[in-house]
Parts: C-alpha cells; sequence; structure tokens
C-alpha cells in the first residue's frame, strides 16, 4: 500500500508543475493550454532554448504539459523544471517552488481579511482555517525535508573514459561501479553543451561533442547532482564554428586558417555560406583559442578591439559573448545593444545574472561601429571597461583556476583585433 504521505508529496510536486506550466503559457500569450497545437510546442521549445540554453523537445514539453499521456504522470528532470523556472524569472526550480508555497499561504491568510458586515463567526472560521492549512504545509514541507536530508546520496562517481581530444569528439561516459538494471534509469547526466540530458539506460553512454570547450558533466540521481568530470576539447590555434538558432542538431566549421601574426580576425558571409549556413536566417559565429596555460583564471587582464554586426535580416540586437574556460568553472558574460538587455547575462563562477530578471543596463552596448574592451580580475574582483570607461563591477567567491581557452561569440558576423589575456602577476600571455 502507498505511503498516504509520499501520495500527498506527488500530489503537491505536481500542482507545483502544474502552476508552473500555466505561467508558461501566459508568458507566451496561449494561456489555454488544451488548444495548443504542435506548433505552440515547436515554439516554445524554441523561446526555452534561446532564454535558457537548455534544449527541451516538443515530446518532452508535451509529456510536461499533459498533451502526450502516460501510465504514470511524468515528472521531469531537476535540470529540466530549472530551465521552466528560469524562463518564467526565477533563479530555479528551488526558488519557484518556495515563492510559490509563499503566495498560497498568502491567499489563504488574505481569507481572513472579509467585508465588515460579515458576521465575526464566519471570519474567525476562516482565520482558523488558513492558519490549520499553513501549518499543516508548512509541517508537511518540514517533514519532507528532513526525510529530503536523510536520505543518502549513492557513492557513485561518473567517469569519462576519454575526455581529452578535438573537436568533434565522441566522449565515453560510465559509472564507477554497476548499478542493477532497475536502479539505472535513477541516474542522468547532463554533458554541459546546452544537449538534452540523458538517463543512464546503459552501463555506457556516449556523446557527440561538436565545438572546442571545457565542458563540466553532471550525474544526478533522482534530480540532486551527485558528481561532476571534466571534458577538455583544444583547438588547433583560432577555430570559427557556426551554429543556427534553434536548431541544436549540428554546427558549422567554417574553414578558414588564421595565421599566428593575424592582427585582425574576420570571417566573412561567403565563408559562413560554404560552410552550409542559410545566411537568410539568424545565425550565431563562435571563435575558439583553446589550450591549457598557467594563467590565472582569478587574477588576469583581457583587451580587444571589437565591431558587432550591423543589423540585417536575423541581427538586431547584435550580441558579442566573452567566454574565459577555466580548470574548475567559466566566465561569461553578453554585450548587447541597450534596447535588448533582457537578453544579457553575466557569470563569474558561482555569480550569476540574467538580464530577465536583473537590472543589466551595464552591459547594453552598440558596438556594430566598434569599441574597445577590457575585462579585468583581480582577485575575483571584476571590473569591465567599454572604450576605457568602468560601466561594470562584480565579484565572485569560487576560483576557476587557470585559463584553459577563450570564445567569443557574434550574432552574425563580426570582427576583432588579436585579444589580449595576460596573467596580471607574471605577465604571461595566453596568445601568443
Amino acid at each position: 500500500m502507498e505511503n498516504p504521505f509520499e501520495q500527498k508529496e506527488k500530489s503537491d510536486i505536481f500542482k507545483q508543475l502544474d502552476i508552473c506550466c500555466q505561467q508558461i503559457a501566459d508568458k507566451i500569450g496561449r494561456p489555454e493550454i488544451s488548444e495548443w497545437k504542435n506548433g505552440d510546442y515547436v515554439k516554445l521549445s524554441a523561446l526555452l532554448y534561446r532564454q535558457t540554453k537548455v534544449a527541451i523537445s516538443e515530446n518532452t514539453l508535451k509529456r510536461i504539459f499533459g498533451k502526450l499521456k502516460t501510465s504514470a504522470r511524468y515528472y521531469p528532470q531537476k535540470a529540466t523544471r530549472d530551465a521552466l523556472a528560469q524562463f518564467i524569472g526565477y533563479r530555479d526550480w528551488y526558488e519557484f517552488e518556495l515563492i510559490s508555497v509563499q503566495e498560497v499561504l498568502t491567499r489563504r491568510a488574505d481569507l481572513t481579511t472579509a467585508p465588515t458586515n460579515q458576521l465575526t463567526s464566519t471570519k474567525k472560521r476562516i482565520r482558523s482555517y488558513a492558519i490549520l492549512m499553513g501549518l499543516t504545509l508548512l509541517a508537511l514541507s518540514l517533514a519532507w525535508f528532513v526525510h529530503l536530508k536523510t536520505q543518502k546520496l549513492p557513492n557513485v562517481k561518473l567517469i569519462c573514459v576519454n575526455p581529452e581530444g578535438k573537436t568533434p569528439h565522441s566522449a565515453i561516459f560510465k559509472l564507477n561501479k554497476v548499478i542493477d538494471k532497475e536502479n539505472l534509469a535513477d541516474f542522468s547526466i547532463n554533458f554541459g553543451d546546452g544537449k538534452r540530458t540523458l538517463n543512464f539506460n546503459d552501463t555506457l553512454i556516449n556523446h557527440y561533442y561538436e565545438m572546442p570547450g571545457r565542458y563540466f558533466a553532471i550525474l544526478s540521481h533522482r534530480g540532486t547532482a551527485i558528481d561532476t568530470t571534466a571534458v577538455y576539447l583544444q583547438s588547433e590555434g583560432w577555430s570559427s564554428i557556426a551554429e543556427i538558432a534553434y536548431d541544436t542538431t549540428r554546427v558549422y566549421p567554417v574553414l578558414k586558417n588564421f595565421s599566428t601574426d593575424t592582427k585582425k580576425l574576420q570571417v566573412g558571409m561567403e565563408d559562413i555560406f560554404h560552410a552550409g549556413v542559410d545566411t537568410n536566417r539568424t545565425f550565431f559565429l563562435t571563435y575558439a583559442y583553446v589550450k591549457p596555460s598557467e594563467i590565472a583564471g582569478d587574477h588576469f587582464e583581457l583587451y580587444t578591439n571589437v565591431s558587432t554586426s550591423s543589423e540585417r535580416a536575423g541581427v538586431r540586437c547584435s550580441q558579442f559573448d566573452i567566454t574565459i574556460l577555466g580548470e574548475h568553472d567559466y566566465h561569461y558574460l553578453r554585450l548587447i545593444k541597450p534596447a535588448c538587455v533582457a537578453w544579457s547575462y553575466c557569470k563569474f563562477s558561482e555569480n550569476f545574472r540574467q538580464g530577465s530578471k536583473d537590472d543589466l543596463r551595464q552591459l547594453g552596448h552598440d558596438l556594430s561601429e566598434g569599441g574597445k574592451l577590457t575585462l579585468k580580475v583581480a582577485h575575483k574582483d571584476v571590473a569591465l571597461f567599454v572604450n576605457d570607461s568602468l560601466v561594470m563591477q562584480s565579484s565572485y567567491k569560487r576560483p576557476i583556476g587557470k585559463v584553459m581557452g577563450i570564445k567569443f561569440t557574434f550574432a552574425g558576423v563580426g570582427t576583432f583585433d588579436k585579444p589580449v589575456l595576460r596573467d596580471l602577476n607574471t605577465k604571461q600571455q595566453f596568445i601568443p
């Protein structure tokens, strides 16, 4: 017989999921979920990826929203739930649950404010009911929290058999111990490259990485992260790769060589077209220089001159992204036209902010006519300069280790001078 407490918990978690789905439907202007067609799920999948960089297929969304019926109600993995919560303005699923519970309690408490012409006994009954329900919900939440905390997480580690190489690269992942077949599906892996999370259905998972970089694959057990491992794929000098917006099935390597004495890096529209990209669609071009170094990722200076894409079909915001790859984490920021700062991001190790819910007007700059950028990180204190003017300051606590690579990404085409990235102590430069 199923535990009544577990029945209550299942009911509560699906209520939270339904609330989240309805808020998503309201946000995209399609509040009647029962009337959704296939195109609505395709559109939502694209919007989710654009805002959160997490790929959730339309079929998965159909299961989440109840379009595809299954014998047991589908409950998505934590990474998927986090993406859904971030789409409607929360930091993660945990924050969404906390705020949702508080809103429920507030609404119930509001029932105690009855019109003055109601009977006192009615007000007392409503007040008592609200207090009782609030205390009951609080007790259940605390009991479940204690239950989860006392559960011992499995001592299972994630292993990548071949964690280093060049791209493309097929990385083989496995667990460090044999797991019973019936329990294997409790383990899932997020590959760290924006592709969908997979459950272990066999002893090995082989994942295809397409771009140079340092990726942190995360192993989860029933939605809780328990281990991580790194995959490191170096480039041969500068490499340039194009991606089409919302197309997560492939990338387009641009066959253009940059010599070591190249002062200005640029890929033309003709080069991108020859790589197979439909240049009438929105596309992104990433330049990657990935190699190990002795430069401190928490104490360096980077500067370059950048010109982003002028406005054309598929490009309105002229964004420019900078990624500094470290041994243990990474720094990332997106500069974009002032009118588009809702799409801006910045991440310095564990400190993450996004324009959809944070004031990131400091990252609003139109660089289509060119501009000088300087990023300085000194003892985990961050300063960003645009045209020698300080525009943003931040800080973080968790070190990222040595610099392992750098990436620049343009919406459309853009140009930049060969960047200088050097250690503030040793003056060693990352790019010769």
